[in-house]
């Protein structure tokens, strides 16, 4: 889900939307992934909407907290409340890298079928052609 915090998504300069936004897992226990940050290590350009970003950036949190539940269980039992809690770990910074590509990798997956579905015809994009 997205931060419940307000915002205004009126477009900046760039044409995106200057507000910081965050794709919340519903678990802090993992780093939380800012979307304008999010768009420029995937390099995605206008041509992805702030909504869309948002939408495959929460499920890529979704798709994550269940990927990596063990781990969050195993950590959490030894009493540590965050990931970033081992920041100082060559494991904990390890963990946290992984967790951001499996984002990413998400994200872009997401956004790739997306793109995909759009150019099937319609009776297969909704199974009628199957």
């Amino acid at each position: 889900m997205l931060s419940d915090t307000p915002i205004d998504l009126q477009p900046g300069p760039e044409g995106f939307v200057s507000h910081a936004r965050f794709p919340d897992c519903h678990d802090p226990f993992w780093p939380r992934i800012e979307l304008s940050v999010l768009r420029e290590r995937l390099r995605l350009g206008a041509a992805i909407s702030e909504a869309r970003l948002a939408l495959a950036a929460r499920c890529a949190a979704i798709a994550a907290a269940e990927e990596f539940g063990r781990w969050r269980s195993a950590l959490r039992a030894r009493g540590h409340k965050r990931l970033e809690d081992l920041a100082g770990h060559d494991h904990g910074r390890a963990l946290s890298v992984c967790y951001r590509r499996f984002i990413e990798a998400a994200v872009l997956r997401t956004l790739h079928t997306e793109r995909v579905c759009k150019a099937l015809p319609e009776e297969v994009e909704h199974g009628r052609g199957q």
